[in-house]
């Protein structure tokens, strides 16, 4: 199954420009598209945004796919699917 994934806003510094096809296995899960993240963007990813040890975004990070947030990773994938990820700002 083909993904595409796309950094929006600052996640483009850790993603890249351009959004970012990936193959993966077929009934891929969340878990498994950031496993590959983290071999495909192992250069790019710090310490402050990327947790080593969990495997996972640190911090606020909205991932959107197919129009929904989704946080489980154990949430399905579909063929030609659109991973967005979005560094949630905060503020006052």
């Amino acid at each position: 199954m083909q993904v595409t994934m796309k950094g929006i806003g600052l996640m483009r510094d850790y993603l890249g420009e351009a959004p970012h096809m990936v193959e993966l296995p077929e009934a891929a899960t969340l878990g498994d598209l950031l496993a590959r993240i983290e071999l495909d963007f192992k250069a790019q990813l710090t310490g402050s945004i990327w947790n080593w040890e969990e495997h996972r975004f640190r911090g606020p990070v909205v991932i959107v796919a197919g129009h929904r947030v989704i946080k489980d990773r154990t949430t399905p994938l579909q063929d030609q699917q659109e991973v967005s990820f979005y560094k949630a700002l905060v503020g006052g």
